[in-house]
C-alpha cells in the first residue's frame, strides 16, 4: 500500500475497482444494443441481460436463496501477509470473529506506525497508519448502530486517517456540503495542470457500507488520472453523516445530488457543465434515481444497478435487511419495507436523459442483476448502455478465488462521457 506522497500516475490508473471477467452468460435478452467503445478487457459491453438463474439461490424455497452474510469473508488469494492472517484466523460469516481478526491487524499496524513516527520516518509512519485505517475501516463496517463496538471502532478509522495525513502532504482537500441544515463531510481530489484550468468532475455514490476517507485514496485515483475531478462526500446513511449526525438516506436522492453540485458551481477549477455520477451498489440504484431529478448530472456510470432498492437489495440479499433499515432511518424492519416503496425509479427511469452505462453481474448474489436489467429497459430517453461482468465480486473473489485483473471501464466510458482531457492529469 503507497502512502499518500507516493502515488504514481501508473500506480492511480491501477486503483480501478471494476471487475472483469466474469462468468458468461446463461441466458441473453434479445434486445439490440449500442456497444460504446470503452476499452478491450472491460466484460462484456453491450450485453443486454439479467441474471444467472443456474448459479444462484442454491436453497430453494428459503428467504433470498438462503443466503449468508457472504461479505465477512476474506480470500487467501493475497500477497498481503496481514490479509492472509486475517483468513487463516478468521471464522467465515462470523461478525465477532471478524471484528476481533481485523482489529487485531490494525492495531499491529498502528503500533508500527508510532515508532516510525517517533523517529521521524513521516513516509514509512504514513504507510502504516493508512493501513491501519483499512483493517479499522473493515473491522467497523458491518457492525450495527445497537453493537456498543461500532462507534468506537469507526472513530479509530477515522484517526488513523488523520495521523496519515499529519505525516504526508495528501492529494485532495477537506470539504463541507450543506444539506437539510447539517453539513456532510467530504474530499476533493482533482488533476494537476495550469492554473485556472475547469475540469469535469465525478461525484462518488457509494455502496452502503462506504466510508468517503477509502474512496477518496481509492477509486479517486484511477478517475484523476483521466482528466477528472473526483468528489467523495459521506451521503445521508453513509459514513460520518450516518454515524455521528444519524443522517439517513431519503429515497429522492436527487436533493443530495442537487447539494453537491451546487457546491461544485462555486468552484473555479470545475466545468460544472461536465458533471458525473459514479454508483456502486445501493448508488447503482441511487445514482440513476439522482440523474432522473437533477438535470445538470451529464454522465451516470453504475456498477450493480438497480430499479427498485427494495425488491433488488432488501428481498434480494436478507442478510443486509437490518444494515438497510438503519440507513434509511426505519424503525424496524416492518417499516423498513414501507418506507422502501418510495425507494424506486418506477415512473421516473423515463426521466434520465444523461449517458448511462448500467454494470452488472449475472451471477451477482448482492444485488439483483434483473434490477439493472429493468432500469436498462426502463431509462428510454437516455443514452444508455449495459456493461455485463460488474456486479458485487464477494462471493467469487473474496470468498477464496483468485482475483482477476480489475479494468478502469466505468473510467474510462466516463473520461469519454465527459469529454476529459488528460494532458497533463497527473495528481496535483
Amino acid at each position: 500500500m503507497k502512502p499518500w506522497s507516493s502515488l504514481s500516475r501508473r500506480h492511480l490508473i491501477q486503483l480501478g475497482f471494476a471487475t472483469a471477467g466474469a462468468p458468461a452468460l446463461a441466458r441473453m435478452f434479445g434486445i439490440p444494443a449500442r456497444a460504446q467503445d470503452v476499452g478491450p478487457a472491460i466484460g462484456r459491453p453491450g450485453v443486454i441481460g439479467g441474471r444467472d438463474e443456474k448459479v444462484l439461490f442454491p436453497g430453494k424455497g428459503l428467504p433470498g436463496g438462503g443466503q449468508l452474510e457472504i461479505r465477512l469473508v476474506q480470500s487467501m488469494y493475497t500477497s498481503d501477509a496481514d490479509e492472509l492472517e486475517v483468513a487463516q484466523r478468521a471464522r467465515p460469516y462470523d461478525p465477532d470473529s471478524w471484528h476481533t481478526e481485523w482489529m487485531r491487524v490494525g492495531e499491529k499496524n498502528e503500533r508500527v506506525a508510532d515508532g516510525y513516527a517517533a523517529q521521524g520516518f513521516k513516509v514509512s509512519a504514513a504507510e502504516h497508519y493508512r493501513r491501519a485505517q483499512d483493517f479499522y475501516g473493515n473491522a467497523a463496517w458491518p457492525l450495527p448502530d445497537t453493537d456498543r463496538r461500532m462507534l468506537p471502532s469507526y472513530q479509530r478509522m477515522r484517526d488513523m486517517f488523520e495521523k496519515a495525513g499529519r505525516m504526508v502532504r495528501a492529494p485532495f482537500e477537506r470539504i463541507t456540503v450543506g444539506f437539510d441544515g447539517k453539513q456532510l463531510e467530504g474530499y476533493f481530489r482533482k488533476p494537476g495542470g495550469a492554473s485556472g484550468r475547469k475540469v469535469p468532475a465525478v461525484i462518488a455514490f457509494q455502496r452502503a457500507d462506504t466510508m468517503a476517507e477509502n474512496t477518496i485514496v481509492g477509486a479517486a485515483g484511477s478517475y484523476v488520472a483521466r482528466g477528472m475531478a473526483y468528489v467523495a462526500v459521506d451521503f445521508p446513511g453513509q459514513g460520518s453523516a450516518l454515524r455521528l449526525q444519524d443522517l439517513h438516506l431519503p429515497p429522492d436522492t436527487e436533493r443530495v445530488l442537487k447539494a453537491i453540485i451546487d457546491y461544485l458551481e462555486t468552484r473555479q477549477d470545475v466545468d460544472a457543465a461536465r458533471i458525473g455520477v459514479h454508483g456502486i451498489s445501493m448508488g447503482g440504484w441511487g445514482a440513476p434515481r439522482a440523474a432522473s431529478g437533477e438535470k445538470r448530472i451529464k454522465a451516470v456510470a453504475v456498477a450493480a444497478g438497480s430499479f427498485d432498492l427494495g425488491a433488488d437489495l432488501f428481498d434480494y440479499y436478507p442478510p443486509i435487511q437490518d444494515r438497510v433499515r438503519w440507513i434509511i432511518g426505519a424503525r424496524d424492519l416492518g417499516d423498513a419495507r414501507r418506507k422502501l416503496r418510495d425507494y424506486t425509479l418506477e415512473g421516473r427511469a423515463d426521466r434520465i436523459e444523461s449517458a448511462l452505462l448500467v454494470g452488472y453481474g449475472a451471477d451477482d448474489r448482492i444485488m439483483d442483476p434483473q434490477g439493472a436489467y429493468r432500469l436498462y429497459q426502463a431509462a428510454v430517453n437516455a443514452k444508455r448502455d449495459m456493461l455485463a461482468g460488474l456486479g458485487h465480486p464477494q462471493h467469487n473473489v473474496r470468498a477464496g478465488g483468485p482475483r482477476g485483473e480489475r479494468s478502469a471501464s466505468l473510467q474510462d466510458w466516463m473520461m469519454k462521457a465527459l469529454r476529459a482531457d488528460t494532458d497533463g492529469a497527473a495528481t496535483a
